[in-house]
């Protein structure tokens, strides 16, 4: 990639005031990012899908290809193309064959629930969906008739990998046969695999110039978590996009060597994924190693198949990984790993710590924040002795202040407030959503649009980030005096997660009549602690010790497992619709209630 990152951390070193970066970056698209750094490196591995290792060179190869494919199906610059993607090769080359062409990509998740999923396809007019193989459920597949996309481009697991059967292509082969697309059903709609996207490619008679750069350009769109309501569309230009590869740049420009190799198992739906964790190493001539189904208990393996130096992944990832690696693993060549997507438990990090200090590394475990508002990583935390419990400092280029929520003026360090960020990767907007757009990026007196994350962050003395909650899970309820007050769920989940007898914590509300919301406390128990009245009474008497009274359960429910998103976020949403759901049924059971009337929400 031609920049030159440490002249340009010179240069924004030197400015004091947001918005003044935007003067100073120079852009480009995806394509020509990519294509700048295969030209300097062709022969360097760009990927290795489990043995199967290509080329810089043959990368572009790949996607010049593609784009010509795409091109023969009608694909121009600004038509919307639906993506649902894994982390495989042909993900990674329809991402930048799409780039080349200026079409916009529409990243959707398919192993969202169908309503979710017709919602987002009726955002954008499209005729063309790329996906893996497996999300061409029927359930997607009535969802893309009835948007009336007639195109489809699918891709196998087992696309691009070695030739010859292994375990792990026997394993993909099987999923795709109990999940893959029956094309049988289907001789409406114009379905080809990627290999046939590709020849089509190679037999085009005609050169296709990559789209040159336009600031506001629509490059992608990807969706919030959805973990509290329905998802967001959050659009991305490729000016914001570029931003993140020089800010991470600047920010990583100590981190990342060529010929590095970045561990990735994390599917292409939202922006941390698509720039932090495949364009931004890309760019910087970093090998990318695919695992797009990754089991914990794999994490030895894939250590040894790949010798990787970078792991980002989250806290349950990195727990089962460790717990279940049968045998020692060589974690010398590890120089970050790092967890985001859900707070990092102390215990987790300190078993982390302890397990690659004892497989001979050096580096410790860490958490990161970010927002796919700012198109993935918004702070960094790799330097020397972060403190305890940090999510880290504002990236090189990124401003924040922390502000109080009734005076709106700032506060000083120490004291919690709501976290505004600027940085110039921040999206565009909110798609079709223009109050929810207004309340979340704000301009300032000169003009600079700065996030308002919704948050409420601390920071200490040395400027370190530490979380606090999320206002829009901050819920009014009434004190035993019967007066408004508001419950952090954050703040009890790290309460009952401190307990030694508890390995998971949600805190959930629900609507009520007398307090208007009623806190219920959701819980994994360790192995071999009994789900018992003495144990609730116990985590209550002792969640009585460090919180209000008002923010304790009025009721704990057992469960063997915490529901995830698809981004391994703790799907509360899921978690208040189960509860909803078990009050429901036994209310049936016992027939004194209506229950046609009860716990609306």
């Amino acid at each position: 990639m031609n920049v030159d990152f440490k002249k340009l951390k010179e240069e924004v070193s030197k400015i004091t005031k947001a918005g003044e970066i935007e003067k100073i970056l120079k852009h480009d698209t995806l394509y020509k990012r990519i294509e700048e750094t295969a030209l300097e490196n062709p022969d360097l591995v760009a990927i290795n899908y489990l043995g199967n290792k290509i080329t810089y060179r043959q990368l572009m190869t790949l996607i010049d290809n593609a784009a010509k494919g795409f091109s023969s199906l009608g694909v121009k610059k600004n038509d919307v193309v639906v993506m649902s993607m894994l982390s495989v090769p042909y993900g990674i080359v329809t991402l930048y064959a799409l780039d080349k062409i200026g079409a916009t990509m529409h990243m959707v998740n398919c192993a969202a629930n169908k309503d979710e999923l017709v919602r987002e396809l009726s955002n954008f007019k499209s005729n063309l969906f790329v996906g893996n193989d497996i999300f061409c459920s029927e359930d997607t597949m009535q969802a893309l008739k009835e948007q009336n996309i007639t195109k489809i481009v699918t891709t196998s697991l087992t696309d691009a990998l070695p030739k010859g059967m292994n375990v792990d292509k026997a394993k993909y082969k099987f999923i795709e046969k109990l999940k893959g697309l029956d094309k049988k059903k289907y001789d409406n709609i114009n379905i080809l695999n990627y290999e046939q996207l590709l020849e089509l490619g190679r037999k085009s008679n005609f050169e296709l110039p990559a789209c040159s750069y336009e600031k506001d350009h629509i490059a992608a769109v990807a969706y919030t978590s959805g973990t509290t309501g329905h998802a967001k569309a959050c659009v991305a230009t490729w000016d914001a996009m570029d931003s993140m590869v020089q800010i991470m740049g600047m920010t990583e420009q100590d981190r990342f060597e060529k010929g590095d190799v970045m561990f990735n198992m994390t599917p292409l739906w939202i922006f941390y994924s698509l720039l932090n964790m495949v364009h931004e190493p890309l760019c910087l001539g970093v090998t990318l190693g695919l695992d797009p189904l990754f089991d914990p208990k794999d994490m030895v393996k894939r250590n040894e198949q790949y010798k990787f130096n970078h792991w980002l992944t989250s806290p349950p990832y990195i727990k089962d990984s460790i717990e279940k690696a049968k045998r020692k693993t060589d974690c010398s060549k590890w120089k970050i790993v790092l967890t985001g997507a859900e707070p990092l438990k102390n215990e987790v990090k300190f078993a982390a710590d302890e397990f690659i200090r004892k497989n001979g590394g050096n580096t410790q475990l860490v958490q990161g924040y970010g927002a796919n508002e700012g198109l993935g990583s918004l702070a960094y935390c790799y330097y020397e002795n972060p403190s305890l419990g940090s999510v880290g400092k504002p990236c090189v280029g990124n401003f924040i202040k922390i502000v109080d929520p009734e005076t709106k003026k700032e506060v000083g360090p120490n004291q919690s407030g709501i976290a505004y960020i600027y940085s110039p990767t921040l999206m565009k907007e909110y798609y079709n959503d223009e109050k929810s757009t207004k309340e979340a990026l704000v301009k300032d007196e000169n003009g600079a649009t700065w996030y308002n994350t919704g948050d409420y962050i601390w920071l200490n003395d040395k400027g370190e980030m530490f979380f606090d909650d999320r206002v829009k899970r901050l819920v009014l309820t009434k004190d035993s005096q019967n007066n408004p007050t508001k419950i952090s769920p954050a703040r009890v989940k790290i309460a009952m997660e401190n307990m030694d007898i508890i390995e998971e914590g949600e805190l959930i509300t629900i609507p009520d009549n007398q307090i208007i919301n009623r806190p219920i406390g959701i819980i994994k128990l360790k192995t071999g602690i009994a789900n018992t009245v003495k144990t609730q009474d116990e985590i209550k008497k002792y969640l009585n010790t460090v919180v209000p009274e008002y923010m304790v359960p009025k009721e704990i429910k057992f469960v063997d497992s915490i529901p995830l998103t698809s981004t391994k976020k703790p799907d509360i949403k899921k978690l208040e619709q189960m509860y909803i759901d078990d009050e429901f049924e036994a209310v049936k059971k016992t027939d004194k209630l209506n229950t046609k009337h009860i716990f609306k929400k």
